[in-house]
């Protein structure tokens, strides 16, 4: 909405827009939704801090089929005066517990009776100004379960309301009939209802009213009804004079964005198409009284309705609703103010539609129409948003062509309003007084908050925030806190402090860090072990304000997998994970931290990669990875493998396959893991057969080791890799085995072949001077087992028999 100041006029833009509920669902402080149980009295509040005793709790309005006859009754103080010779309103609601009353929320007029479920109810009228607490409390015959209907039947004289703030909404005249505006709660005056932003439901609008109306000078023109949704029926009637309009909206809608106007109009209807090539109907209603000229201009702006709104879908997304169109209406000072009565929008002048107000009421068709506040707390969001969207698109980073961004128009507003202003006295999203509703906090600080969400999400992640609330939240009521939720989960970023110094506590909020970091190293060449390396971590400060809450970490875990890392003091390493808090760095300064890194010997080689990141608000990465290249260890595909028997005076001999085209082979053959020196010549075999060849001759000392070899490979352009064969099985003496021709490769004693010998076959005698020892033992002990099981059973069979004798 946009309220301009009058007497205490407030509303310098639009409505709003969050809430936790689904479309048309209660706030969370009302009756938890229960099967069954003892039936309850509705709770004649809905929670809103803003207006305690404004809406109602227990029940979920779903549909509202509202019917008025109107007629003129005289002039007085310069506008028509009028009556409602009948009025009907029939809600379709769905009880979250068992009521035996409820409530809705009625201000004025007559009530001639009330049906629930078709049956008459008893009522009763709660009216405390001072406390803007006016109720119709409803006990119908039986306690409601489940979905059930009300029809209150009324008449009378509709008022306005006069908000706390001292402006006027509702049911007010004008210079030839009458106007129906309800933000935030004067929707009261013209049917009874929830009146609250988080219940939101379906709507029936029929208004019977002459075909022919006359202004306060008695110039007769022809008559129209205005309203939202699309116009299903238009009935007039040559004997009464009379003409029924009927228009049915569809799509979930707050109560306050209902609007009905009575007047003489210009009807222009047509269409237009959206992005996804969907037409919809434009219904537009310009004001009779105005000049030929004044009715172009309007004709002007209705034709940029298509493009409008095409724009706006490729950063909201898809148009939220079924029709579109305006309001063009000269009404009194009192309601001199526009409004985003959903599809078209109300505007009470020529000059309003023609500026960046249309723009404003256009934005607010996704943000505080299509997602609604489910509080008046947070009617920031949408206002916020409308307020954002005319700078964003006459920009040139939008549709315009304005030289000056977003952020430095919203930045130069900020810098220029002291911390001293009475202006940031009121947190958006704290706030709880009425009277203030429409304030600086709702409008300016909350479009500013938009800009610096942008800031502090960065472009991306923005503008995916931006659509994706909508798509998410297509026709319900949402909290600030919803919206707090998606913008960390896509901005992947801590957004609390932000949200809590801009949105919840008064005064001057802190301007964003921008920063833009990178991570760089000055290797160019693979890295041998022992070789350092070093890495700058940059920040340079891209926004308008010095640094000063800024950090960024860099993932190190592949960097400590190759090198140890030297960390300067200005950082902190824990786990795998190093953190900078960026020094104080002024506007336009870059500020740097270096670290080094010494390849080890247990590096595997290959590329190594670091990867800076921030979770601050405003940071964004230039270059993210540094990657380092390692010299590679060469090695084969397979492991090495002995042959050869395990006995004494034998020759044993390692095959090493797989290894790279080129590659050099050097040998060391180790008994129990104590490598064999070559030159060793204690050993008459050691001296014949060198340790350093792919073969070796077991020497005699050997005996009760197990042999093993290490082979190492050598190629250019890779560092030597070694690779260990499997242990033989122990050495034995010659007498103690026979030659074989099997492998000396056998892990284990006796695995695989029952016998210690390393042979891969076994001979009698062999049988006889090793494995006949363990199946003896184990018959000898199996046999004393079945013994002693054997006594064991007689002796329980035994006492058994004792037992029974």
């Amino acid at each position: 909405m946009t309220r301009l100041p009058s007497s205490p006029r407030r509303r310098l833009l639009a409505t709003s827009l969050v809430s936790t509920l689904v479309a048309g669902a209660l706030l969370a402080t009302a009756a938890p939704a229960v099967a069954h149980g003892d039936p309850i009295d509705g709770p004649q509040t809905a929670g809103d801090a803003v207006f305690p005793n404004v809406g109602n709790g227990g029940y979920d309005a779903l549909d509202y089929d509202i019917d008025i006859a109107w007629s003129p009754t005289g002039v007085a103080g310069g506008v028509i005066t009028g009556e409602f010779d009948a009025a009907s309103m029939t809600m379709t609601a769905r009880a979250l517990t068992p009521l035996r009353s409820f409530s809705l929320d009625f201000e004025g007029l007559n009530i001639d009776s009330v049906f629930v479920d078709g049956q008459p109810a008893t009522w009763t009228r709660i009216v405390e100004p001072t406390a803007i607490k006016y109720k119709l409390v409803i006990t119908p015959a039986t306690p409601v379960e489940d979905e059930f209907t009300v029809t209150v039947n009324y008449s009378g004289v509709p008022q306005h309301h006069i908000d706390a703030d001292g402006s006027q909404e509702g049911w007010s005249g004008t210079n030839d009939g009458a106007m129906l505006l309800g933000q935030p709660i004067g929707m009261m005056t013209a049917f009874p209802h929830n009146n609250t932003p988080g219940d939101k439901a379906t709507y029936t609008i029929t208004v019977d009213a002459p075909s022919v109306l006359a202004d306060v000078n008695g110039v007769e023109g022809p008559g129209a009804v205005a309203s939202n949704g699309e116009l299903v029926m238009k009935e007039s009637s040559a004997g009464t004079g009379r003409t029924t309009w009927t228009w049915r909206q569809d799509e979930q809608m707050a109560s306050e964005l209902v609007v009905i106007g009575i007047g003489r109009y210009e009807v222009v209807e047509g269409s237009i198409t959206l992005t996804d090539g969907r037409v919809i109907p434009s219904w537009s209603f310009i004001d009779s009284g105005l000049t030929t000229s004044d009715k172009n201009r309007v004709r002007d702006r209705i034709a940029l309705l298509e493009p409008m709104t095409q724009n706006l879908e490729s950063i909201y997304g898809p148009y939220p609703g079924n029709s579109t169109g305006v309001i063009v209406k000269t009404v009194p000072r009192a309601i001199n103010y526009a409004l985003e009565t959903q599809d078209r929008s109300f505007f009470p002048s020529v000059n309003s539609v023609a500026g960046n107000t249309l723009i404003h009421e256009l934005a607010h068709q996704w943000y505080g129409n299509n997602v609604a506040p489910s509080t008046w707390t947070d009617i920031w969001m949408g206002e916020g948003m409308a307020s954002w969207a005319p700078t964003y698109y006459n920009s040139a980073e939008g549709f315009g062509t304005s030289a000056t961004t977003v952020e430095e128009s919203y930045f130069s507003t900020w810098n220029r309003t002291a911390a001293t202003s009475g202006n940031w006295a009121i947190a958006p999203g704290a706030q709880t007084d009425s009277a203030d509703l429409y304030g600086y906090q709702t409008y300016t600080r909350s479009g500013m908050f938009w800009s610096v969400l942008r800031v502090a999400m960065g472009d991306e992640a923005f503008f995916a925030l931006i659509e994706q609330w909508q798509i998410d939240n297509a026709g319900q009521s949402r909290s600030g806190s919803d919206l707090l939720a998606l913008a960390t989960e896509i901005s992947g970023r801590d957004l609390d402090a932000l949200w809590t110094d801009w949105i919840l506590e008064p005064g001057k909020p802190a301007w964003p860090d921008k920063s833009l970091f990178a991570l760089t190293s000055d290797a160019s060449a693979p890295l041998n072990v022992g070789e350092s390396v070093q890495f700058d971590l940059t920040a340079e400060n891209t926004g308008r304000v010095a640094l000063a809450s800024t950090s960024v970490s860099v993932d190190v875990a592949q960097l400590l997998e190759s090198a140890v890392l030297d960390v300067p003091a200005e950082a902190t390493l824990d786990g795998t994970t190093l953190t900078w808090v960026v020094p104080q760095t002024a506007v336009g300064a870059t500020a740097t931290l270096s670290f080094t890194a010494t390849i080890t010997e247990s590096a595997p080689g290959g590329t190594v990669a670091a990867t800076a990141s921030s979770t601050s608000p405003g940071a964004s990465c230039a270059d993210c990875v540094a990657e380092l290249d390692v010299v590679e260890k060469v090695l084969p595909s397979q492991a090495p493998a002995i042959s050869g028997d395990a006995v004494v005076g034998e020759t044993l001999t390692v095959s090493s396959e797989g290894w790279p085209e080129g590659t050099s082979l050097s040998y060391e053959w180790a008994l129990d893991g104590v490598v064999v020196d070559p030159a060793d010549g204690n050993s008459v075999q050691r001296a014949a057969r060198p340790a350093g060849s792919d073969t070796f001759v077991i020497p005699a000392d050997a005996v009760g080791a197990r042999v093993s070899v290490t082979v190492t490979g050598s190629l250019d352009g890779y560092r030597d890799g070694s690779v260990t064969s499997e242990s033989t099985v122990a050495v034995r003496e010659a007498s103690d085995s026979t030659p074989g021709g099997g492998t000396g490769g056998t892990p284990a004693d006796g695995a695989g072949s029952g016998s210690d010998s390393g042979s891969g076959t076994s001979t009698p005698d062999e049988l006889s001077q090793t494995g006949a020892e363990l199946p003896t033992a184990a018959a000898l002990l199996g046999f004393m087992m079945l013994v002693a099981g054997g006594l064991f059973a007689a002796a329980r069979r035994r006492r058994r028999i004792d037992a029974e004798v």
